[in-house]
């Protein structure tokens, strides 16, 4: 079993192994089989962060579909190819009552068919939200410069400053991840229109 993942940065690579190991049994029919994981890196084809639920979902699918067209230039195929996109979801964008809410998407193709996942919604203050949408300042360096490290995003994340440590980054891309994996592995739920023939 070959999944290939759209990013090398470590919370969303240790993100991905730590939910397949939640449903691999449900969806590996030997369950002797192991499962090879292999990061990319990858643009979502944006320039600037996620403002909106939309911009999350295309970034986590260009992702995917990126990853797949790379692997295709070089003969080679995966069991699986995910996207995984985090930013804000800003409600109000234009209003006084502007609120930003971090979330972490996924996309998860098995190359016919793909499926979304988002890992909940986290309230950012306006201190952190108001740089990033009015200045395009990275989220990255706004968290950095108010924890005084070095590269937050690599590590806990936003989510983990703010909660501290009790949901960091990895964790809302495995809910994200365990919620996109969903139709393939409980296929009876969804239907006859979820296609199982890239890994049965």
């Amino acid at each position: 079993m070959k999944i290939a993942i759209g990013s090398t940065r470590d919370p969303k690579v240790e993100a991905v192994k730590e939910a397949w190991q939640v449903f691999a049994t449900k969806i590996l029919s030997d369950p002797e089989e192991e499962a090879t994981f292999f990061s990319y890196d990858l643009s979502n084809g944006a320039s600037r962060m996620p403002l909106s639920v939309a911009d999350l979902m295309n970034g986590a699918r260009n992702r995917a579909e990126n990853l797949a067209l790379q692997l295709k230039k070089e003969k080679a195929e995966a069991n699986f190819y995910i996207g995984l996109e985090g930013g804000f979801h800003v409600i109000n964008a234009q209003g006084p009552r502007r609120q930003a809410f971090l979330e972490s998407w996924a996309y998860v193709s098995d190359g016919y068919m793909g499926f979304y996942g988002h890992g909940g919604g986290l309230y950012v203050p306006s201190s952190i939200a108001d740089p990033v949408i009015d200045r395009g300042i990275e989220l990255g360096i706004v968290m950095d410069r108010l924890t005084s490290q070095k590269e937050v995003g690599s590590r806990q994340g936003t989510w983990g400053v703010l909660t501290q440590d009790i949901l960091t980054r990895k964790h809302s891309f495995v809910i994200a991840l365990i919620a996109a994996f969903a139709p393939f592995y409980h296929p009876e739920a969804y239907g006859p229109a979820v296609r199982r023939s890239a890994f049965s």
